[in-house]
């Protein structure tokens, strides 16, 4: 039975008020230009790079100083907009969701005064002819056809929510390995200028690298991502550590250095560690 028959058979009922019956979909994220982020950290890095080769002899304090704050300002530059378009793409499922359950809150008191006042108008009924008895079954067929349509309804909402939902936490996964893989570049930037603080021999600005490394690697496990290089002397296995291109070892090969460290993010291998073998 079609709405306006039961408020045409009913007058003592109010109208129901009618939605779209459909989901809007979750508001797209504003998305950050990267490209000037990421110039700004080429050039910040490139500085500390230039900076760091005219230091001849024992490194000035400036010298060091300029090169530390040169490597974070780059670091800060490369992850400000994956971060900002994480908290963007975070803010925008909250709205969409908190609306979603605000829709379905309204739906459902709708539904509740419908049922209460089909339920006042019952007792009525049953005192009334035979007429009304009909009427009053007609209008249980057509609470009854409501619900039904209610319940698909709710049905289709929830799996239309759901693969919103879903589409959303893949996003967010393509954003963080994105972030994962910016910061993962930084830290080699970060190991290879260890590296040549140790080429140098220069005491002092070894330790300096160093302890600059192991805060950017402080900084990068708080949120799940962890280095750990190959140990020395051990034999070489496919399944743990990884050769450059064009490279192959024997089957006796054992490591002599880590070239570069592997990563974990949150317990999942994103990168064996680059070695070189004997």
């Amino acid at each position: 039975m079609s709405e306006e028959s039961k408020t045409e058979s009913t007058p003592a009922s109010k109208p129901r008020k009618t939605g779209s019956g459909k989901l809007k979909p979750l508001p797209l994220p504003v998305s950050v230009p990267k490209w000037p982020f990421l110039a700004a950290d080429i050039i910040f890095i490139g500085l500390g790079y230039w900076i760091s080769t005219l230091i001849q002899g024992e490194p000035q304090s400036w010298q060091i100083i300029s090169v530390l704050v040169c490597a974070g300002l780059g670091a800060g530059f490369a992850v400000a907009p994956f971060y900002f378009e994480y908290r963007a793409e975070a803010k925008a499922v909250e709205i969409a969701q908190l609306t979603t359950v605000a829709r379905e809150v309204n739906k459902m008191e709708d539904t509740a005064k419908l049922i209460t006042e089909a339920s006042a108008n019952w007792s009525a009924v049953q005192e009334t002819s035979e007429q009304t008895a009909k009427l009053a079954e007609e209008i249980a067929s057509g609470m009854a056809a409501t619900v039904k349509d209610h319940d698909s309804f709710l049905a289709n909402a929830r799996t239309e929510e759901l693969n919103t939902l879903k589409l959303q936490v893949e996003k967010l996964r393509r954003t963080e390995a994105d972030w994962a893989n910016t910061l993962v570049g930084m830290l080699d930037l970060v190991y290879q200028l260890e590296q040549s603080a140790i080429s140098s021999g220069k005491e002092q600005f070894i330790q300096t690298i160093g302890k600059f490394q192991g805060h950017c690697r402080d900084i990068a496990r708080r949120v799940g991502l962890v280095a750990f290089e190959a140990e020395n002397g051990t034999p070489f296995n496919v399944e743990e550590h990884a050769l450059p291109d064009g490279e192959s070892a024997g089957d006796n090969a054992a490591i002599t250095r880590t070239r570069l460290p592997g990563f974990k993010l949150q317990g999942k291998l994103v990168r064996k560690p680059l070695v070189a073998v004997s």
